[in-house]
C-alpha cells in the first residue's frame, strides 16, 4: 500500500490547492489499513484486495481534494461517513462481485449530494448513519429518493395517524413555531424564538415512522399558518395533548402542527 500512497498524495499535492496532508495520513493509517486488514482476514485473493483497496484510496484522495470529505470536527456529510466508516467497516462483508461497485457507490452519492439541497443532504445522512452496513446501496438510494422526493400514493385523509415527533431530544432548548414544507413529506420547523433573534430550524421526514432530521440551515421565513382549521379541530378531539395548536402546515400527503407548550411535533400521516 505504500507505493500507491506515496504516488496519490504527490499527485494530489500537484492537483489540488487546498490538499489536506493531515486528513489523507489520519485516513491512510486509519481507515484505509482497517480495510486492507478486514479484507486479508476475509480472504480476498490478493489481487481484488488491491483493485479494492486502490479504488478506494484513489477516491478518497479526489474526495479530499474536492473537499467532500473533511475532518468530522469541522461537520458531517455522506461523503465522509461513507468513506471514513462505513467502507472499511461494511465492504469486507460484501461479495466479491459487489465491493468495488459499492465504492464507486458511494463517490457518487457522496458527490450529487454535494448539489442537493441540504435537507436531501440531512436525510441521506441520517438514513445512513442507522445502517449496519451497505448492502444494496444502489437500492436504498432509489426507495430514499422515491420516498422523499416524489409523490406518495396515499393521501391524508380526514382522520390521519397521529405520530409525536419531538424535537427537544435534537436540540435541547428548541421550541417548535412555523413551519413550512421544502418536499411532499418533508417538514422545516422554525424556532419560535422573541425579538428579532435568528431563529433556527430542524427538519423533519414525515415517513411511516418520522425521522428527524437535523439542523435545516433554512433561510425562508414561513410566517404563522394555520391554513387546515380541520385538521387541528380533529387532531384536538383526538389527543388531549394538541388542543393548544399553534401553526399547522398541510398538504395532500402529510401534515404538521406545532403547539403552544410543547417540543413536539404533531405529524399527521395516512392512516
Amino acid at each position: 500500500m505504500g507505493d500507491l500512497v506515496t504516488e496519490l498524495e504527490a499527485e494530489a499535492q500537484r492537483r489540488f490547492v487546498r490538499w489536506d496532508a493531515h486528513l489523507w495520513r489520519a485516513l491512510v493509517e486509519g481507515p484505509a489499513r482497517a480495510l486492507a486488514v478486514a479484507l486479508k482476514s476475509a480472504r480476498a485473493p490478493e489481487a481484488h484486495a488491491q483493485r479494492v483497496l486502490e479504488a478506494y484510496l484513489r477516491l478518497a484522495s479526489e474526495g479530499i481534494g474536492l473537499g467532500y470529505l473533511f475532518p468530522s470536527h469541522v461537520g458531517e456529510n455522506v461523503f465522509t461517513l461513507t468513506f471514513m466508516s462505513l467502507l472499511p467497516r461494511s465492504l469486507p462483508a460484501l461479495p466479491a462481485t459487489r465491493q468495488l461497485q459499492t465504492v464507486a457507490d458511494c463517490w457518487n452519492l457522496g458527490e450529487n449530494l454535494e448539489h442537493a439541497p441540504p435537507w436531501l443532504r440531512r436525510l441521506f445522512l441520517r438514513i445512513l448513519v442507522r445502517q449496519d452496513g451497505l448492502g444494496d446501496l444502489e437500492a436504498l438510494v432509489a426507495r430514499v429518493t422515491k420516498e422523499a422526493v416524489g409523490k406518495p400514493s396515499s393521501t391524508l385523509g380526514k382522520h390521519p395517524r397521529i405520530a409525536w415527533v419531538d424535537l427537544g431530544a435534537e436540540e435541547r432548548a428548541f421550541l417548535p413555531g412555523d413551519l413550512h414544507f421544502v418536499a411532499p413529506t418533508v417538514l422545516c420547523v422554525h424556532e419560535r424564538l422573541p425579538g428579532e433573534e435568528k431563529a433556527t430550524s430542524l427538519g423533519v421526514w414525515l415517513a411511516d415512522d418520522p425521522l428527524v432530521l437535523g439542523p435545516m440551515g433554512c433561510r425562508e421565513t414561513p410566517g404563522a399558518t394555520s391554513d387546515r382549521m380541520d385538521l387541528m379541530d380533529d387532531l384536538a378531539k383526538r389527543e388531549a395533548r394538541a388542543n393548544d395548536a399553534l401553526n399547522c402546515s398541510a398538504n395532500e400527503w402529510r401534515a404538521g402542527v406545532t403547539l403552544e407548550t410543547s417540543q413536539f411535533v404533531v405529524a399527521l400521516l395516512p392512516s
